[in-house]
């Protein structure tokens, strides 16, 4: 970064404790970050932008940041890819009931006979309807590869425009009954926003194919999870894939450690190789962008949440 913009001052804070990133905060007119607080906006007297690692922003869209004239940018972009691979690792999974054969293989089970007996269960995703909640960045990237293995991809997108070629049909924010009951594997990938705050419950999975499946690459609060566990115990889902939950992590006691068919993971969908060489690709062009006082890609509407 110093090399393509020598006009800059850069400096990397490396000092974990926090009355010296405070002090470094004293001066930035531009944070590079994972995290923001109340306290880093307090001493960040001169701060006129923060870019954030992460696609979502919610996390530091507190009021006072709200209000302020700071700029605030995310890496919207940056996780299409490893996302996209982990949800369908997530449905191929499902489908081909490795989250059943795998627990047999630990016990040294060669459990022919129990698979065998799973034989209607066990399918490939050809031909089936996966159905994707927001389609930004992180949506169209599982379009493109569901497209790909022969799947019949419906999407729903809370603007119009354009239909993708990755989607076979797209449908508008009040149309969303309709993409529940026609999905197999129903992919939620949008934002946490007012809007979108508990849009999944009792009465959307009801709506929804009882052998479907509803994985969540999003943010937890999306979706009502008790509603969803009482849904998952009573076999009214095929299963759910959770790299996202509410709260986050989920309690000691949670249910959702031991049903049989919940397959969870810690919020680790967005990680790749080369992480930070692909992160500091992204921000680079960004702050060109704002060096020369040019309009900015990956701007976050902070009253909107995205």
């Amino acid at each position: 970064l110093q090399e393509a913009y020598p006009e800059a001052t850069i400096d990397l804070i490396r000092d974990p404790d926090p009355e010296a990133r405070i002090a470094a905060l004293a001066d930035a007119e531009v944070l590079y970050a994972v995290r923001f607080s109340k306290n880093d906006l307090t001493a960040a007297k001169r701060l006129k932008w923060l870019h954030l690692t992460s696609a979502g922003a919610t996390h530091v869209l507190f009021p006072e940041m709200i209000e302020s004239d700071i700029l605030v940018t995310n890496s919207r972009g940056l996780y299409g890819v490893p996302i996209a691979e982990h949800v369908l690792g997530v449905m191929l999974m499902f489908t081909r009931r490795f989250h059943e054969a795998y627990p047999l293989q630990r016990e040294g089970r060669w459990a022919r006979p129990e698979m065998l007996g799973r034989f209607p269960l066990i399918a490939e995703l050809h031909g089936r309807t996966v159905g994707i909640i927001g389609l930004g960045s992180i949506g169209l990237a599982v379009a493109e590869r569901c497209q790909a293995l022969g799947m019949r991809v419906i999407a729903n997108k809370r603007r119009g425009g354009a239909k993708p070629v990755c989607v076979d049909q797209l449908f508008g924010p009040g149309d969303l009954p309709e993409l529940l009951a026609q999905s197999d594997y129903v992919v939620i990938a949008a934002p946490l926003t007012p809007e979108t705050k508990g849009m999944i419950g009792e009465k959307e999975i009801h709506q929804m194919k009882p052998t479907a499946f509803l994985l969540n690459v999003g943010r937890g609060p999306i979706i009502r999870e008790a509603d969803l566990i009482q849904a998952l115990k009573e076999d009214r889902l095929g299963g759910a894939g959770l790299d996202v939950t509410d709260p986050e992590p989920p309690a000691a006691d949670s249910e959702l450690f031991h049903l049989p068919n919940v397959i969870l993971t810690p919020h680790y969908s967005g990680l790749r190789s080369n992480y930070w060489e692909h992160s500091v690709a992204l921000f680079q062009p960004i702050l060109g962008q704002y060096l020369r006082g040019e309009p900015m890609d990956n701007l976050v509407d902070k009253r909107g949440g995205y």
